[in-house]
């Protein structure tokens, strides 16, 4: 890639300060902004999923109860149906070109969503992903026991990047996060440079140090060489 060959006959490893990427998935590297609505569209379940989002937005039902309702509605189904549904969830513009960049410089990649596993193993193995922090759907014998098994919710992003950064050896300011939700300020907060990607509410956009409305993630790139990359060593 063009301008990754170019930043590394320009620069030097000790000028490089990016040590770990830290990414939202869904409405961030995946076009489509609920991985859970996105299954129940396939799946024909989503008159009855909406009906419990709307109990959970109304506070009458906690989000571990959320997912194991929403959970529920797939008993049977198998994994790899619902594999192949998430293989045909269109990427983001530009998510190629930036990961690629990201490895050439060997910078940690890490994907933390409320999403699903079965969706975030699959970006893993396409883009290189380091870790993966989401969403588990049980399994046996090949069919959806209809069980969720919750690993990340809304308000526990932040605790799982602090994991992931001690895990790396990165501090604050050497780290890059990108996410498109509320949830994904609370890993703003803990990045040097933070990029909302099409965000859902201005409190997101007014979180971040950079907006890219287009959802092109190839843009992030002279972002990431900017803010990293120190001439002067």
């Amino acid at each position: 890639m063009d301008s990754c060959l170019q930043s590394v006959l320009n620069a030097s490893p000790e000028r490089w300060s990016l040590r770990l990427a830290v990414f939202d998935l869904d409405g961030t590297i995946k076009e489509a902004s609920s991985p859970w609505m996105y299954l129940h569209r396939a799946l024909g379940t989503e008159t009855r999923a909406e009906m419990y989002h709307q109990q959970f937005i109304r506070g009458e039902i906690s989000y571990l109860d959320w997912a194991r309702l929403d959970s529920a509605l797939w008993k049977g189904v198998p994994l790899s149906h619902v594999q192949d549904i998430f293989r045909d969830s269109p990427y983001r513009r530009g998510v190629r070109d930036l990961f690629a960049f990201l490895h050439c410089w060997r910078v940690a990649c890490a994907v933390v969503s409320t999403g699903l596993t079965v969706q975030a193993e699959q970006v893993a193995a396409d883009l290189g992903v380091w870790r993966t922090v989401a969403n588990e759907l049980e399994v046996q014998e090949g069919l959806l026991t209809g069980r969720a098994i919750v690993h990340v919710m809304e308000d526990t992003k932040g605790q799982i990047m602090s994991a992931l950064r001690q895990e790396a050896g990165a501090r604050p300011e050497e780290c890059l996060a990108v996410g498109d939700g509320t949830a994904d300020i609370d890993l703003f907060a803990q990045a040097g440079l933070a990029v909302a990607v099409c965000p859902r509410s201005d409190n997101v956009r007014n979180a971040a140090h950079h907006v890219i409305e287009d959802g092109d993630l190839s843009a992030i790139i002279p972002l990431i060489e900017g803010h990293f990359w120190s001439p002067d060593g």
